[in-house]
C-alpha cells in the first residue's frame, strides 16, 4: 500500500477511530483524540491559507514539544507546504543564520521556548535579517493556535501530496555548515510503519517520549508513528526526569522512548526513590540517538522493569530508521549490533567513497536506499550530490559490517560528528565560534567520550602568539553564540596541533591531549 499523505492519514484515522486518544502533552489537560486532531489541523490549515501560505511554501516553527507544534505540521500539509524544524535551543544568532537559510514564508513561535520570551527572541532573531530577507510575518502562539488569523474562517481542501516537501530538518555534518534535509510524508509514513513493525510497537501501546519533535527521531518514531498505529504518544516539552517519570505513571505508558543518556537519568531517578513512581505498565524500552553499550541497556532494563530494550539505528537522510534490534535475542547479544535493516530498505556495505560492494562481514561503509530516503539537501545540490547517488543510494557516512541475515554491527563514522545525549553536534560549527575570538590561532573541536553523555564536546586550542590562555573564557564566548549542547565543557590549550604528515590535524594524537592520555 502506498502511504498516503500526512493530511489524508489524519483524516482517514479520524473517519475510522475519531475517539482514539492520539497524543497526550503536559500542558493539555487530557489525550487528544484522532477527531479532535483533525479538527485542529483544519483549523490550523485556515490559519495558514489566511496567511498566505500554499503549496511550495515553507512555514517555521520555533517551539519546544507541544500539541501547536504537531497541528502546524499537519495544517502544512493540508497546504501542501512544508514545516522548517528550528531547534529550541538556538541562540539569536543561530536562530537568525537558520531563517536566512530556510527562508520561510510565516514563523511561528511559542510564548516560551526554554524558559525564554519566544517573542522577544524571536524578534531580535528577524531582526538581524536583511529587510528583504525576513519571513511575510512571524506570529507568536500560546498553548493552542486559537489566537492566530483565520483560525475560524473557512476550512480549506486537503492538498494530498504525499511526495512534496512536507519536513525541513536541519542536521549537522562533520564539517561545514548544517545541511537541511526535505523529508516527504511518504519518507515520514513509511518509516514509521516499518520502524513500528521491526519494534513490535502497536496500537495497544502508549508511548512514553521526551525526544524533541525537532529531531527527526521524536517526529518520525514517535509522533508519526503514533498516527501510523494508532498508539498513544505522550510527550513533554522537553527531558527532565521525574515530570516523565509522573507521566509513565498517569497514562500507564507500556514503552518509554529515549536516547542513552535520557534512559541513564531515568535510571538514576528511579533509583534513588524506587517506589516513588509506578512503572508496572511499562513493557519495552525504544532506544537510539547514540551508542547503546551493553552495561547500560542490561541497567536501564533492570532499574525500569522492562521486558525488552528495542535499539534503533538510523539517520535524518534516511526517514530516520535504518535498523532495529527488537531486544528479542536474534540479532546478537544486546549492544553488540544495532539490530537489522529494516526490510523494505535495500542495504549494501561498501569499501568507503566507493560503490564495491564487500563480503558479508567486512567493514565498510553502509549505503542504503528505500521509499524512506530524503530526495536530498534542500538548496544544496553539490551536497546533494554528495551523500546520494544517481540511482538514489544513501552515503550514511557510518562504517560497520553486515552479515548474511542483514544484522549491522556499527563500529565508527566516517563523519566527525559529535553525538551529546542525541544532539548532533558539527566540530566545524564550534571552531568557527571559537576562532572568532582573536586570542585563538588554531583549534580542534572533537568529542570526548562521557559516561553521562556518550560523548562531551572538548576543544583544543592553540593561542595567538601573546595571549594569555583562558579556558574558561572561551567556553563562555561559545556559550554566548552556541546552544547549550554544543558549548565545550573540556578545553585545553596547547603550543600546537598535531599533524599528520599530509599536514591534517592527527585527530587521534588531539584526543589523548585534549584527554590527558597523551601526556603519558
Amino acid at each position: 500500500m502506498t502511504p498516503p499523505a500526512l493530511d489524508a492519514l489524519v483524516l482517514d484515522r479520524a473517519a475510522r477511530q475519531p475517539d482514539r486518544p492520539l497524543y497526550a502533552f503536559d500542558e493539555v489537560a487530557g489525550p487528544v483524540s484522532v477527531g479532535e486532531f483533525a479538527d485542529l489541523a483544519g483549523r490550523g490549515a485556515a490559519v495558514l491559507a489566511a496567511l498566505g501560505v500554499g503549496p511550495g511554501d515553507r512555514i517555521a516553527v520555533w517551539a519546544e514539544n507541544g500539541l501547536g507544534w504537531l497541528v502546524l505540521l499537519a495544517a502544512a500539509a493540508w497546504r501542501g507546504a512544508a514545516l522548517v524544524t528550528l531547534h529550541p535551543g538556538l541562540t539569536v544568532p543561530e536562530l537568525t543564520a537558520a531563517l536566512a537559510r530556510s527562508a520561510p514564508r510565516r514563523l511561528f513561535v511559542a510564548d516560551r521556548v526554554r524558559d525564554r520570551d519566544g517573542r522577544a527572541t524571536a524578534a531580535q532573531a528577524v531582526a538581524g535579517l536583511p529587510a528583504d530577507a525576513r519571513p511575510a510575518g512571524w506570529h507568536g502562539y500560546g498553548n493552542d493556535l486559537s489566537d492566530l488569523p483565520g483560525w475560524t474562517g473557512p476550512v480549506p481542501a486537503p492538498a494530498g501530496h504525499p511526495d512534496a516537501a512536507l519536513n525541513i530538518q536541519f542536521t549537522s555534518g562533520s564539517t561545514g555548515p548544517a545541511k537541511m534535509v526535505s523529508l516527504s510524508a511518504r519518507n515520514l509514513i513509511a518509516n514509521a510503519q516499518w520502524t513500528a513493525a521491526a519494534a513490535g510497537l502497536g496500537p495497544e501501546d502508549r508511548i512514553a517520549s521526551p525526544l524533541p519533535l525537532a529531531h527527526a527521531a521524536g517526529l518520525g518514531s514517535g509522533a508519526v508513528l503514533s498516527l501510523v498505529t494508532g498508539a498513544l504518544w505522550v510527550s513533554a516539552r522537553r527531558f527532565r526526569s521525574e515530570p516523565v517519570l509522573a507521566q509513565i505513571a498517569r497514562h500507564r505508558c507500556t514503552v518509554v522512548q529515549a536516547v542513552p543518556t535520557m534512559a541513564t537519568m531515568l535510571a538514576d531517578r528511579v533509583e534513588a526513590d524506587p517506589d516513588r513512581f509506578d512503572l508496572s505498565a511499562l513493557r519495552v524500552g525504544f532506544l537510539g540517538g547514540a551508542p547503546c553499550a551493553p552495561a547500560l541497556l542490561a541497567r536501564t532494563r533492570r532499574v525500569l522493569g522492562l521486558d525488552r530494550i528495542a535499539v534503533v539505528y538510523g539517520q535524518t537522510e534516511a526517514g530516520p530508521t535504518i535498523s532495529v534490534d527488537p531486544g528479542d535475542g536474534r540479532c546478537g547479544p544486546p549492544g553488540g549490533t544495532v539490530g537489522r535493516i529494516v526490510p523494505a530498505l535495500s542495504a549494501l556495505v561498501v569499501a568507503p567513497g566507493t560503490r564495491t560492494p564487500l563480503p558479508a562481514g567486512e567493514p565498510g561503509e553502509l549505503l542504503v536506499r528505500g521509499e524512506s530516503v530524503t530526495v536530498g539537501y534542500l538548496d544544496d545540490p553539490a551536497a546533494t550530490a554528495a551523500a546520494i547517488t544517481a540511482d538514489g543510494w544513501l552515503r550514511t557516512g557510518d562504517l560497520g559490517a553486515l552479515d548474511a541475515d542483514r544484522v549491522f554491527t556499527l563500529t565508527g563514522r566516517v563523519k566527525e560528528l559529535i553525538i551529546r545525549g542525541g544532539e548532533n553536534v558539527s566540530p566545524a560549527e564550534v571552531e568557527a565560534a571559537l576562532l572568532d575570538d582573536p586570542a585563538v590561532a588554531q583549534v580542534c573541536v572533537l568529542g570526548v567520550p562521557s559516561p553521562r553523555w556518550g560523548e562531551e564536546v572538548g576543544a583544543l586550542v592553540v593561542t595567538a602568539p601573546g595571549a594569555v590562555p583562558d579556558p574558561e573564557r572561551l567556553a563562555g564566548l561559545a556559550a554566548a553564540r552556541l546552544a547549550r549542547h554544543k558549548v565545550p565543557t573540556l578545553v585545553r590549550t596547547v603550543p600546537a596541533l598535531p599533524l599528520l604528515p599530509s599536514g591534517k590535524v592527527d585527530r587521534r594524537a588531539a584526543l589523548g591531549l585534549l584527554t590527558g592520555e597523551g601526556e603519558r
